[in-house]
């Protein structure tokens, strides 16, 4: 597919080396949603982004885990006297009735939306589907921001400048040769791999963002800026996933020699997208 060439890569826009969270402008005011911010790089991304004044929604599945995300931050902005808040939401990216369900309630609630930050994702799993009947990786990592994007455009275009984030990976490299569509949207267990369905839903994500961009440059509207953000090598559950669990060899091994080396802390891994996130003024 041609996504990405070592020329693109290297000319795209990269973090500052000596650039970290205190440098974020204030968000005062600003509304964000955050989806898997109750643990790693979600969390560290709502805990800025609200440590600057933003109001974050922490769009999370599991209700629970929410719940303690939005009590250890707040924990946290109690110590600051220009700090904005945060509040916990239940989505699941995986299930589309959840997914339009969460986009209604939130436009009930709130009457802007300046950063939508698609942060969650799930892999190496085996085969499952979901109630509508997709690939459960496919439709988390893919299907699911997809259509939260598509129903909560019309919000960011109404508070632009706005932005729409998604967090990346390295591995979309595995899915560029996919173009059999049974195999993209895994409709039998055949055309399921923990590491191929993975890839190819993060690719599938770069496309959108790239036609987004594309459509919005075409139609003149250049003050909502989408893209994605690479968080680097950093210790999150499906990296630490893959280097312990052996339930399938090539995942296993893609992700094995990166186990060797000390991982990122999250406040670093989460540099990159708050940076890409970041409102001036």
């Amino acid at each position: 597919m041609g996504i990405n060439s070592s020329k693109e890569v290297a000319s795209r826009p990269q973090v500052p080396s000596n650039w970290n969270s205190t440098d974020i402008p204030s968000q005062k005011d600003k509304v964000v949603i955050v989806t898997g911010a109750n643990s790693g790089i979600g969390f560290e991304i709502a805990l800025q982004l609200a440590r600057k004044g933003a109001h974050v929604i922490l769009a999370c599945r599991n209700e629970k885990r929410g719940l303690q995300a939005e009590a250890d931050i707040q924990q946290d902005l109690k110590s600051l006297s220009d700090a904005g808040s945060v509040k916990f939401m239940q989505v699941d990216m995986g299930d589309l009735t959840s997914v339009h369900s969460f986009s209604e309630e939130f436009k009930k609630m709130y009457e802007r939306l300046d950063i939508l930050i698609n942060n969650a994702g799930i892999g190496g799993r085996t085969y499952a589907t979901t109630a509508d009947g997709f690939e459960l990786i496919f439709a988390t990592n893919y299907l699911g921001p997809f259509v939260l994007t598509a129903q909560l455009f019309d919000l960011l275009k109404k508070t632009a400048p706005s932005r729409i984030v998604s967090v990346s990976s390295f591995l979309h490299w595995y899915g560029t040769w996919v173009f059999d569509e049974d195999q993209i949207m895994v409709k039998r267990p055949k055309e399921h791999g923990q590491l191929g369905t993975y890839s190819v839903s993060k690719v599938c994500f770069l496309l959108f963002t790239n036609e987004l961009d594309r459509r919005l440059k075409a139609a003149g509207i250049d003050n909502i800026i989408t893209t994605t953000a690479h968080p680097g090598y950093c210790d999150t559950s499906i990296m630490g996933d893959a280097t312990k669990k052996k339930s399938n060899w090539y995942w296993w091994l893609s992700y094995r020699p990166y186990g060797i080396y000390p991982p990122q802390n999250f406040p670093k891994g989460a540099l990159p997208t708050l940076y890409a996130g970041q409102l001036m003024g």
